[in-house]
């Protein structure tokens, strides 16, 4: 059962608990409540009154139906939205995952850091497998047949996050991978294309671990502000990226696709902008490119109403720093 933020006399009655008792006890306390003790904190500095974060999506009238099946393509130019409120509320944003090809050091760490944060929203900016057997280029007869394994090993991560951040809303923004089974359908397959069993939401599970899936490049924009999405532009160096996103887009927002991170500032007479490069949670060492220039790591956006604040976090040698802790693997693993 997922952990909804009590409010009322149910809050009181907890932070007078959370008061009463030492840190032990206030260990006991939070796994009690199924809670992490970074959780309980926030709790006891919640308003009784507060009622629980609930942020919902809105469909714009228009659509229709076409939200309702990750496999049709809809327009790039009406993005979903999503508002969090005049409250603080903290997204976390995890890029570039290709699985089976994800770095699995480095996404054990980020889990370990989600699993401590309870971020508000969790936010899967696309790419998250790879679906390699049904791209353009020269493949490995080997992995032909691994579809079905890696389309398993994704939903195993969906599960595992939904498992550690219980009451986290999450949406998975297609990527332009993802988009390679729509394609491969229309030009292969066209009869099997309006199969619902082929639904992305169906094969990873999406409805049943409460993810949201929006399609490729329609984007989400968040309080009216910030724009979230994909992107189909890769440059070569940080930063460029962001900038020809600000240039392609206008306004402010983050982005995957260049596995890269960077940031992009421009004001002029309607104000200051910035775009965001999302960084990568994929292999640095593939075997289908030479030493590519790729930076892993994930980013933290702290909204409250019209403002926010971009935290980029770098993953270097399987290790990075946050709030003044090391988070690393054990020495085992190195």
């Amino acid at each position: 059962m997922r952990r909804i933020k009590p409010y009322g006399d149910k809050m009181k009655q907890f932070q007078d608990q959370w008061d009463a008792t030492d840190h032990k006890g206030k260990l006991q306390l939070c796994a009690n409540w199924g809670i992490s003790y970074d959780t309980g904190k926030h709790w006891n500095q919640t308003s009784p009154d507060e009622e629980p974060f609930r942020p919902q999506l809105v469909e714009p009238p228009a659509r229709g139906e076409v939200l309702r099946s990750l496999l049709k393509r809809t327009h790039p130019n009406i993005p979903l939205t999503l508002h969090t409120g005049d409250k603080p509320q903290v997204m976390a944003v995890l890029c570039d995952t290709h699985n089976p090809f994800q770095d699995l050091i480095s996404l054990a760490l980020v889990e370990t850091f989600l699993k401590e944060l309870q971020p508000d929203v969790l936010l899967y900016n696309g790419d998250a497998n790879d679906f390699y057997q049904l791209s353009k280029f020269d493949k490995n007869p080997a992995r032909i047949s691994k579809l079905q394994d890696d389309l398993d090993d994704t939903r195993d991560m969906f599960k595992r996050h939904r498992e550690i951040c219980p009451n986290t809303i999450m949406k998975f923004l297609l990527g332009n991978h993802e988009d390679r089974l729509e394609r491969f359908l229309w030009v292969n397959a066209p009869a099997l294309s309006s199969l619902r069993a082929l639904d992305l939401d169906k094969l990873f599970g999406l409805d049943e671990l409460e993810i949201e899936g929006i399609p490729y490049e329609s984007g989400l924009m968040i309080n009216d502000i910030f724009l979230a999405i994909h992107g189909d532009i890769a440059s070569v160096h940080s930063g460029y990226t962001a900038k020809r996103m600000y240039e392609k887009h206008g306004g402010c927002g983050i982005c995957g696709h260049c596995h890269r991170g960077g940031s992009f500032y421009k004001r002029d007479r309607f104000g200051t902008w910035g775009w965001w490069e999302g960084f990568c949670l994929c292999q640095l060492n593939p075997d289908w490119i030479m030493n590519p220039n790729w930076v892993q790591g994930f980013s933290l956006i702290h909204f409250k109403g019209k403002r926010f604040w971009v935290e980029q976090i770098p993953i270097i040698g399987h290790a990075f720093m946050y709030g003044g802790k090391l988070y690393e693997p054990p020495k085992e693993n190195k």
